[in-house]
C-alpha cells in the first residue's frame, strides 16, 4: 500500500482486514476449469429464490430507468402488516449488514465501545473500527454457547453498543428466552441492544430467544434480512425494527436509494409464498440430520445448529480438505483466527443431492 495514502487514511482502518465472502462458483470454474461446482460456503438458499419474488423482477425490469421509492414505502408497509408492527418502526436497508453499519453510525461517536461475541460475524469488527468505535470481544463458552455473564462484566462506562447474533454465525448456536430476558434486564438503557437475526427462519428450539418480544424497550433494535429462507442473496436487501425514536435517527443518515426497485419488489413478493419458506424449512430441517450423522460417523466434532449450516471441528487440516474438495468442485468454508489447536469449518446445508454428493467427496478425503 502507498504509504503517503495510508498516513492520510483513517487510523481506525489500519485494524481491518478486508472482508473475504465465501469463494463464488465462477472463481472454481475458471481455477479448475469444472462442469459442476455445489457451493456449500455462505449460507445462501440452494431452492434458489420464490417463483413470485421472480416474476416481480421481470415485471419490476420494465422500469429501472427510473428510481427506486427512497423510503421503500410498500415494503415498509407490507412488514408492518406480516409482523404486527408500526410502519414507523421499520427501516430497510442493503441486506442486514446496512442495518448493522447504520445503527453503529447512529450511536456510537469514536472511542465508544461496542461489544460482541467470538467467534460471530466478522461485520461486527470491521464496522466497529470502521467508524472509530472500539470492539470488545466476548469469547463464546467451549460449547460455542453464549457467556452472558462476560457481556455484562465487559459493559462499562463507554460502551455504547451490544451486539447479539442470535443463532450465532458461524457457530450456529443460540439465546434461550430466560437467558435473553435476564440479559435485557440488566443492560443499562443508555446501551443499545442489536439482535442480529439473520436466521430465525430456520430457528426449531421451543426456548429460541427472540429480541422481537422485547421491541418496547426504547434500547432494542433487531435487524433480519432476505437473504437466508428468502433466497434474495444476490438482491442485497434486509430490514431493522425498532422503537420510532431509533428509527427516526437511523433515517438521518440512511443513504438515498440504498435498496432497489426490484430488491423491493421481490421482497415484497417473497413475503408472500409462504410455500416457498415451508419447502425451504422443511428441507433444511431433514438434510441437517443426514449431515449431522453423516459428518460425526467421518469423525467430525459437529456442534448442534439452529441455522442453515453446521459448524465443524476436526484433527486433520482443514486447509488440505478444503483443497481436495475444491478439485472434486464443491466449496465450503473454513473458519480460522480463534483456535490453534483445532480446525473448523462451517458447511452450508444444501439439496439431498449436494449434501450426498459431499459426504461421498469426505469418505474419499477422511
Amino acid at each position: 500500500m502507498n504509504n503517503k495514502i495510508e498516513k492520510i487514511a483513517r487510523k481506525s482502518l489500519s485494524f481491518i482486514s478486508p472482508y473475504v465472502p465465501g469463494k463464488p462458483e465462477e472463481q472454481l470454474f475458471r481455477e479448475k476449469g469444472l462442469l459442476k461446482v455445489i457451493k456449500l460456503a455462505s449460507n445462501e438458499n440452494p431452492f434458489g429464490a420464490s417463483p413470485f419474488a421472480m416474476k416481480a423482477i421481470k415485471n419490476r425490469a420494465r422500469t429501472i430507468n427510473r428510481y427506486p421509492e427512497g423510503s421503500a414505502f410498500a415494503l415498509k408497509e407490507k412488514l408492518s402488516r406480516t409482523l404486527g408492527v408500526n410502519m414507523q418502526q421499520i427501516i430497510v436497508g442493503s441486506g442486514s449488514s446496512e442495518i448493522i453499519s447504520l445503527t453503529i453510525q447512529s450511536f456510537c461517536e469514536p472511542g465508544d465501545e461496542v461489544i460482541f461475541a467470538t467467534p460471530s460475524f466478522v461485520i461486527y469488527r470491521i464496522l466497529a473500527h470502521a467508524f472509530g468505535a472500539i470492539p470488545i470481544e466476548v469469547k463464546l463458552n467451549p460449547d460455542f454457547s453464549y457467556n452472558l455473564n462476560s457481556y455484562l462484566e465487559s459493559i462499562s462506562k463507554r460502551t455504547k453498543l451490544l451486539i447479539l447474533c442470535n443463532p450465532n454465525n458461524p457457530t450456529g448456536t443460540y439465546i434461550k428466552k430466560q437467558e435473553l430476558e435476564w440479559l435485557i434486564k440488566n443492560v443499562p438503557d443508555n446501551v443499545i441492544i442489536l439482535s442480529d437475526e439473520a436466521y430465525v427462519e430456520y430457528v426449531e428450539a421451543d426456548d429460541f430467544g427472540s429480541a422481537f418480544q422485547w421491541l418496547g424497550k426504547e434500547n432494542m433494535i433487531i435487524a433480519r434480512t432476505f437473504s437466508k429462507v428468502y433466497g434474495l442473496a444476490g438482491l442485497r436487501i434486509g430490514y431493522g425494527i425498532a422503537s420510532p425514536d431509533i428509527i427516526g435517527i437511523m433515517e438521518k443518515i440512511r443513504p438515498p436509494f440504498n435498496t432497489s426497485s426490484l430488491a423491493q419488489d421481490a421482497a415484497i413478493a417473497a413475503l408472500d409464498d409462504t410455500d416457498f419458506v415451508k419447502k425451504s424449512i422443511y428441507y433444511n430441517k431433514k438434510e441437517k440430520i443426514y449431515l449431522f450423522e453423516n459428518l460425526k460417523r467421518l469423525g467430525f466434532t459437529v456442534f448442534h445448529s439452529e441455522a442453515n449450516f453446521l459448524f465443524c471441528r476436526t484433527e486433520k487440516n482443514i486447509t488440505e480438505i478444503c483443497e481436495k474438495l475444491e478439485e472434486n468442485g464443491v466449496i465450503i468454508r473454513p473458519v480460522d483466527g480463534f483456535d490453534p489447536n483445532w480446525n473448523y469449518m462451517r458447511i452450508t446445508i444444501g439439496k439431498p443431492s449436494e449434501n450426498r454428493f459431499l459426504i461421498k467427496q469426505l469418505k474419499k478425503i477422511c
